[in-house]
């Protein structure tokens, strides 16, 4: 077993455990008080989107370049590491001192448009120091990717965060901490992470610093600038994309409903959580078929990512959508939950359609055409803060999950007509089509069950229908024959065995 395919099956794993643990807290830590975990949401969501404008790129040449600087005869990776955080202090310095200089005229502009610009005001030193944190630790990380180690700084950073963010709740909560302190220790879990990533390093011998010198004399720093400034673009219009609701909605409402939709979202991120084990590994095998030109892998991946994705993902989605009131009345307090069944249906269509439409995206940024991602990650940024702004005053939380489903569905759409148009490519299937016809139907089909029951029990009728109607229908009507081949020779595999 190759080390690509061991460290796979150990991150998939911490993933695995880490949506456990997450799920563990939704639903009976962080009921206990969602304006304090909606106020982490917004500390950790507003640092995330500053890092490509505090980074100026610098971030993302570390895996893109760090090959040509590995030369054989370097015993420092002719200085990359020094360069890459030359880069990352001078682009941070840069951005602290312009946000000195500048932030009052910022705010002053966002208080215009009736946000609360208070909460950034009142915790931009925890916003700052916390970038920076963020900053090395995704450094750190980026470099251990480089040798090919990924699962220790997966466990540090990720199953770490979801063990310690209930864990600090519960803290404020029971031991009163005050909510600087609260603040504090959260900056203090992410520079602990780093430098526990950082001592990873150095144990694996990856930390190597030294004289900064062009790995080749046909290096171009013009070229490598270019792509840096590009990157920035593109993580600062995918940041807004994905992050805009977790701070939009304690600007325009409180920390409380962003606690709220931030439970709700979690709950809907469940059904995607295939998706990115299935392009982590499509990824490259499109990238070669376009090296050698071959549209007919291509065409074939894309319809077999679609269909396969959109089955897992319905049956995801059913079982959640049969189950979320249930699970919800089981928790610590199931009034905190406000409209999270709604907002689950609205971010969850999103999601599914995101799942059908496949790897558009692997698509585009690994063919010729690829600076288009940009475009389209430029319309969904800026649609998806027009549609919040005018949303979320008006129907509160749900209007945030309605605006990000609006603006993910139309920039499927847009990456779908564009690779149609230019490489005569789509997704869709016939077992796309049955899929829809089962998820429409039995989506209707919740409304038979009766209200009254207990949760446990409604949970295991519910769970039972859902399971026992899909999964034989999504066989015999042969949907996938991926699905079904893995099913057979599981079969085969438990009959051999018996």
């Amino acid at each position: 077993m190759g080390i690509i395919k061991r460290q796979g099956i150990k991150s998939s794993i911490v993933n695995f455990a880490g949506a456990i643990i997450g799920a563990l807290a939704i639903f009976f830590v962080y009921p206990l008080d969602n304006e304090i975990y909606g106020y982490a949401q917004f500390l950790y969501n507003t640092a995330y989107l500053f890092i490509p404008l505090g980074t100026m790129g610098g971030l993302s040449i570390i895996v893109r370049y760090f090959p040509k600087f590995n030369s054989d005869d370097s015993d420092n990776y002719n200085g990359f590491l020094s360069l890459v955080l030359s880069i990352l202090s001078l682009a941070f310095a840069v951005f602290v001192i312009l946000w000195y200089f500048f932030s009052d005229f910022f705010l002053s502009y966002l208080e215009e448009l009736n946000m609360d610009t208070a909460k950034i005001a009142d915790n931009e030193i925890y916003i700052i120091l916390l970038l920076g944190c963020l900053i090395l630790l995704n450094l750190f990380t980026a470099q251990s990717s480089n040798k090919l180690r990924i699962v220790v700084p997966h466990i540090i950073q990720t199953l770490g965060f979801k063990l310690f963010l209930p864990a600090l709740v519960l803290a404020y909560v029971y031991l009163e901490f005050s909510e600087s302190q609260f603040a504090f220790s959260i900056v203090a879990f992410f520079g602990v992470a780093a430098l526990l990533v950082l001592l990873y390093l150095r144990l694996i011998d990856g930390v190597k610093f030294g004289k900064i010198r062009k790995p080749t004399n046909d290096f171009s720093y013009k070229e490598m600038a270019k792509y840096s400034l590009f990157g920035t673009l593109n993580a600062l219009s995918n940041g807004i994309a994905l992050r805009t609701d977790s701070i939009m909605i304690p600007l325009l409402l409180t920390y409380a409903k962003n606690g709220a939709y931030g439970m709700a979202s979690f709950i809907s991120n469940v059904i995607e959580i295939p998706t990115k084990s299935i392009t982590q590994i499509a990824g490259p095998i499109i990238s070669k078929a376009w090296e050698e030109d071959n549209l007919i892998e291509i065409d074939t991946i894309y319809k077999k990512a679609s269909v396969n994705l959109f089955m897992i993902g319905s049956l995801l989605f059913l079982g959640i959508w049969y189950l979320i009131d249930d699970l919800i009345s089981l928790s610590t307090n199931p009034e905190s939950f406000i409209n999270a069944r709604m907002i689950f249906f609205f971010l969850g269509i999103g999601k599914l359609i995101d799942m059908i439409t496949s790897v558009n995206t692997q698509i585009i940024v690994y063919s010729e055409k690829y600076k288009f991602n940009l475009l389209f990650l430029s319309i969904l940024a800026v649609s998806n803060i027009i549609l919040n702004f005018i949303m979320i005053p008006r129907y509160g939380i749900v209007g945030a999950a309605i605006a990000t489903t609006i603006s993910m569905v139309a920039y499927n759409i847009m990456k779908v007509v564009f690779i149609y148009k230019s490489f005569n490519l789509h997704p869709f299937s016939q077992g796309s089509f049955k899929i829809l016809l089962l998820l429409v139907t039995l989506t209707l089909g919740f409304y038979i069950f009766p209200t009254e029951w207990h949760p446990i029990v409604s949970i295991l009728v519910k769970g039972s229908f859902v399971t026992l109607i899909f999964l034989p229908i999504a066989y015999f009507w042969n949907i996938s024959e991926d699905a079904n081949e893995l099913v057979r020779s599981t079969l085969r595999k438990f009959i051999k065995l018996k």
